[in-house]
């Protein structure tokens, strides 16, 4: 049964699985911050939502989904929710889900979208990739990082492979075969796969990334970054292409060793991040930064150089970091975009009626899951 609620002025409608924004939204296709749209169900579990990613389809409208946690049977495991928006981010509607057909286990953690920029493992180029963690609600039992696509916009999902597996548990503790947080890009011919892999006996967690020329069959795994103290857990992995110099750019946090600072590395190529110094993403005013990072480059709006601006998010500040083509520490400069920080905020370059913006995706964080609702913002690209 449907039910409206009136809360602090906004109507929701409320059902089963959550809540979403009825009314007092933005205008259409506006600028605007702090827009949750969507809110957990009374009875969600754990966190209410987390990890807010989202994706722009060619006719400007927008997709996102996130780690969603409604009450479960194992006859409805927990799948990650796909919301669409018509009017860039103002409004968002239930469109479809990405469900676990495999395990029967749901699909529970850190989900993450992908366009396929060309065509690739017998699919068309503007085929949709969903990645995301799937385990059972008790975390034991197994774990695998699985790929689905859509061939029609999202609107249904395929399996396609598995992309890694371990043991389990799903848990942080260390000596648990988990794999988290999944990431995608394509580059040469191939898809690249990046997460974090507790795997390995001689790391508590460390970076990794897999290939794919066929969708099918994935390579051995190569270390991006593995740190000689067992007890370092880096985690969290997001890349960027710095198209202006061709370079490429890791965010991720380092946590277990160093309050889950965030760090970052510049590489000649996505493959070949491990031999790389890391180095702290530190502001200009000394502010250091933890947990959560998520780095995009966009090419810069105000110039006709063809130069760019690094912009990074992360779960410690409501600002987002950014500077120029070739990142320095202490050189990274706080921007107030007035949208407050979640678990792993999402930032991702939209066009809104053709006019280039950010789309700033949020989850909730850890903490009371009455405010662990999933939010959007679109601002202009700041200036260096």
């Amino acid at each position: 049964m449907m039910i409206k609620s009136i809360i602090l002025g906004l109507v929701y409608v409320t059902t089963a699985y959550g809540a979403v924004l009825e009314k007092r939204a933005p205008a259409p296709f506006s600028n605007f911050t702090r827009n949750e749209f969507f809110k957990p169900a009374a009875d969600a579990q754990l966190w209410g939502t987390l990890y807010a990613r989202s994706l722009q389809l060619p006719d400007e409208s927008l997709l996102m989904t996130w780690e969603n946690y409604p009450a479960e049977s194992k006859a409805y495991p927990v799948n990650h929710p796909i919301y669409k928006s018509v009017d860039g981010g103002a409004t968002w509607s239930n469109f479809s889900a990405v469900k676990d057909t495999q395990n029967g286990w749901g699909m529970r953690f850190q989900p993450f979208l992908y366009t396929l920029p060309t065509d690739f493992g017998g699919y068309a180029r503007g085929a949709i990739l969903a990645a995301g963690v799937s385990t059972p609600e008790s975390l034991e039992g197994g774990v695998y990082i699985e790929v689905y696509a859509s061939k029609d916009g999202a609107k249904t999902w395929e399996f396609v492979s598995h992309i890694a597996y371990g043991d389990g548990p799903n848990t942080i503790k260390n000596g648990d075969k988990a794999l988290w947080e999944p990431f995608f890009l394509m580059y040469k011919d191939q898809l690249v796969c990046y997460y974090s892999d507790q795997r390995d006996p001689k790391h508590a967690q460390k970076l990794v990334h897999t290939t794919t020329t066929d969708l099918k069959t994935w390579s051995d795994i190569v270390e991006d970054e593995a740190e000689s103290n067992y007890d370092a857990r880096p985690g969290m992995t997001t890349v960027a292409h710095i198209e202006s110099t061709n370079k490429w750019i890791m965010t991720w946090e380092r946590c277990g060793v160093d309050a889950c600072r965030v760090y970052y590395k510049v590489s000649d190529s996505p493959l070949t991040f491990g031999p790389i110094p890391r180095t702290r993403l530190k502001a200009t005013d000394g502010s250091l930064f933890s947990s959560g990072p998520y780095v995009t480059w966009v090419r810069n709006p105000y110039t006709s150089d063809g130069s760019g601006i690094i912009i990074v998010s992360t779960t410690s500040s409501e600002n987002i970091l950014i500077q120029g083509d070739n990142p320095a520490e202490g050189k990274w400069k706080k921007v107030d975009i007035n949208h407050w920080s979640a678990y792993s905020r999402s930032v991702r370059e939209i066009t809104v009626k053709g006019t280039r913006r950010l789309l700033i995706g949020n989850g909730g964080n850890f903490g009371d899951k009455k405010y662990n609702g999933v939010a959007d913002a679109v601002v202009p690209i700041p200036t260096l």
